[in-house]
C-alpha cells in the first residue's frame, strides 16, 4: 500500500500505525518513517524533472530509477536470498511506505504495482500551512524559505491535494487526519475495511496530540474549492 498526502498531514504518524499492525513500511526508514530507498528513488525522479518538494511536478517515466516490483521487494524486506524471498512471500507479509512525494510520482509506482492500495491523508491546508512555517524555524529541519508566509504554504498544499484527487483509476482511500485525531469510528472502520487490518488499538498507542481547531481563516482558505470538499462546516 502507499500512503501519499501533503507534508506535514500526519503521513508519519500513519504509517508509524499501519507499521505496528502488521503492514510492514521498510527496514531502512529516516526520522519521518519514510523508506530510504523509495524516497531516494523519488527524490531523484524529482531533481531530475526540475523540480523539488516544494516545487513539484509529475516527473517525466524516463527520470525514474528502473527497478522491478521484486527488486524493490527484496530491497524493502533486505531480503538476501532465495530462500528468504519465499518464506516472505508465503507468509503475511504486508508492505507498502510513505512519501509525500508520492503524490506526484504515483504514476510511476502504479505501473510497477497495479495492485497498490493507496491511502491518501488530508489535513486542513491552513493548518498545515502554519506547521510549515513553524518548522522553517528549527534547526537542522527541512527549510523553505517562501513556506515563511502561511499563504505560499496553503498554495502548496492545493497543488498537492489538487493532484492527490486526479488519482480516480485505483483503489484510492481519501481520509482526515482530524478523524483519525478524534477516533472517529467511521474513518477508522472504512480505513480498516481498505486495508484489511485493526487499526484501532495502534492508532490508541501512537497517537498523542490534541487537536485544536482554528476558527479565524483568511479570506482566500475559506473559499478554496478543497476546505469546502473536506471541511464543509
Amino acid at each position: 500500500m502507499i500512503i501519499i498526502g501533503m507534508h506535514r498531514s500526519g503521513t508519519s504518524m500513519l504509517a508509524r500505525v499501519l507499521h505496528r499492525a502488521g503492514i510492514h513500511m521498510g527496514v531502512h526508514r529516516d526520522h519521518n518513517f519514510e523508506a530510504i530507498h523509495f524516497l531516494s528513488i523519488n527524490q531523484r525522479a524529482m531533481w531530475a524533472s526540475g523540480a523539488d518538494w516544494d516545487r513539484p511536478v509529475v516527473p517525466d517515466e524516463a527520470h525514474f530509477d528502473q527497478w522491478s516490483a521484486r527488486e524493490l521487494y527484496a530491497i524493502h524486506f533486505q531480503i538476501r536470498n532465495r530462500a528468504q524471498y519465499i518464506f516472505c512471500r508465503m507468509t503475511d507479509c504486508s508492505w507498502g511506505w510513505k512519501d509525500p512525494r508520492n503524490t506526484f510520482t504515483l504514476p510511476h509506482w502504479l505501473k510497477v504495482f497495479p495492485k497498490a492500495r493507496v491511502v491518501h491523508l488530508v489535513r486542513h491546508g491552513w493548518d498545515v500551512a502554519l506547521s510549515l512555517s513553524r518548522r522553517n524555524q528549527v534547526p537542522g529541519e527541512v527549510y523553505s524559505s517562501m513556506l515563511d508566509d502561511p499563504l505560499n504554504g496553503f498554495r502548496l498544499w492545493n497543488v498537492y491535494i489538487t493532484q492527490a484527487m486526479k488519482y480516480t483509476n485505483c483503489q484510492i482511500l481519501h481520509i482526515r487526519y482530524e478523524d483519525l485525531l478524534e477516533f472517529d469510528i467511521n474513518t477508522i472502520s472504512r480505513l480498516e475495511h481498505f486495508l484489511e487490518r485493526k487499526l484501532k488499538i495502534h492508532l490508541e498507542k501512537v497517537l498523542r496530540k490534541t487537536l485544536v481547531r482554528n476558527v479565524h481563516y483568511p479570506i482566500e482558505i475559506v473559499e478554496n474549492e478543497w476546505i469546502k470538499k473536506f471541511y464543509p462546516h
